[in-house]
């Protein structure tokens, strides 16, 4: 019994689909709060380091620090990284996400941390692993670091090209 749940967990865990509902608070809560920082990832997706392109198609949520304990200090940095992550892109913008990260748990708590954390995500989180917190988790599975379609004047669908 405790093999078979093991099993369909780490199943779960494997599961390349993402979480529908924030689980962290005040965005599982507090709609308006969820709103303005879905609004938020729209527009930095949007207008990302790629150039603006079209948004992923599932939407945006968090759940805090990925497989990593919440506790105050760490949250606005992990919110800003699922930001970066639901959104993905380039292999270089990954690796921009993940300094931010490192120096943003470095300014709030310890380097060590930071370096921890740090390595989590660059092991952790590669767009080839089918999980909720990869690098593109708002796109589909493939391609992990391909080319997304961009947003021109010319690009029909709206709702796909910005906030």
């Amino acid at each position: 019994m405790i093999r078979q749940a093991v099993a369909a967990i780490g199943l779960a865990a494997l599961c390349a689909c993402a979480p529908t509902l924030h689980t962290l608070e005040p965005y599982r809560s507090d709609p308006d709060a969820a709103r303005a920082l879905e609004a938020h990832a729209r527009e930095s997706c949007a207008s990302g380091p790629d150039g603006p392109r079209a948004l992923p198609a599932k939407p945006f949520v968090t759940d805090g620090c990925s497989l990593w304990i919440d506790d105050g200090w760490g949250e606005p940095c992990c919110v800003e990284h699922d930001v970066r992550y639901w959104c993905g892109g380039r292999a270089p913008a990954r690796a921009e996400a993940d300094a931010a990260l490192r120096r943003c748990v470095e300014e709030r708590s310890s380097a060590g941390l930071a370096w921890l954390m740090w390595l989590g995500v660059r092991m952790g989180g590669h767009p080839i692993f089918p999980t909720w917190y990869r690098w593109g988790y708002g796109r589909e599975y493939l391609p992990w670091y391909g080319e997304y379609p961009a947003c021109t004047e010319e690009s029909t669908d709206a709702a796909q090209c910005g906030p």
